[in-house]
């Protein structure tokens, strides 16, 4: 991809999230039939402006689930809600993100500040988000890495599927570029968001593999243990395959 030619993607770009704001309407309606098909299509849409291709392994999870996958980009919702029936728990940091933030709370994502004590309150509400029937997705490392490691994951979510009698179901997330790590889609460090965008928009694109492995019961475990089989299986995808 020319670099004369990113101009032309950030304008896609920003016409899309307008896009996206005006149809928050539609997407929060009480019993909408197309709130789903229009996120679905939101996200699958930005991700074909980026130019990046989904490559799907496994068989998607039905609600209720959930949803634990190691953290790599600010594009790992993006990834996932383009494949999925989900809401998502994320940082609360990003709630302050310019219109990223707005859309995300306005589609009911929950927000965690770490070290808060909110964990009690989000898996009471995680919980009842799954005995209702849904779906939510989180990233048990609490931050991103570059993706060539998973890093160790907090536990204690994971007692709301647990609670719920929910299943979980492990992610496995790569970034390639030509059958090799992508180094530029990893947000991490003192990255900004506007920098590592533009990276990804000053090259001609990469495919990200979703790797779905097999549900984990919930029944008669505990959350660590419940969190330590999650990433061991994420694991032996993401470092086996570097």
């Amino acid at each position: 991809m020319h670099r004369p030619r990113i101009p032309w993607r950030i304008a896609l770009i920003v016409l899309h999230f307008l896009v996206g704001i005006l149809l928050v309407p539609v997407v929060t309606r009480r019993n909408s039939r197309n709130g789903r098909r229009i996120v679905h299509w939101w996200h699958r849409r930005l991700l074909r402006i980026l130019n990046l291709r989904i490559e799907v392994h496994g068989e998607l999870p039905a609600p209720p689930a959930l949803v634990v996958s190691n953290h790599i980009s600010w594009l790992d919702i993006t990834v996932l809600g383009s494949l999925l029936p989900t809401t998502f728990l994320s940082k609360a940091e990003v709630r302050r993100w310019p219109v990223i933030g707005w859309l995300a709370m306005r589609v009911g994502t929950l927000f965690i500040r770490r070290g808060s004590g909110q964990s009690a309150r989000i898996g009471a509400a995680i919980a009842e988000h799954l005995r209702q029937g849904g779906m939510l997705a989180l990233f048990p490392e609490g931050t991103t890495s570059d993706g060539r490691s998973v890093r160790p994951f907090f536990s204690r979510l994971f007692a709301a599927a647990i609670e719920a009698g929910a299943p979980v179901t492990p992610v496995a997330l790569r970034y390639r570029v030509d059958g090799h790590h992508d180094p530029v889609a990893p947000y991490t460090g003192d990255q900004t968001l506007l920098a590592n965008l533009l990276g990804l928009l000053g090259r001609p694109g990469s495919t990200i593999e979703v790797h779905f492995l097999p549900l984990l019961a919930s029944a008669n475990s505990d959350s660590k243990t419940l969190a330590t089989r999650a990433r061991v299986a994420i694991v032996t995808v993401v470092e086996d395959h570097v």
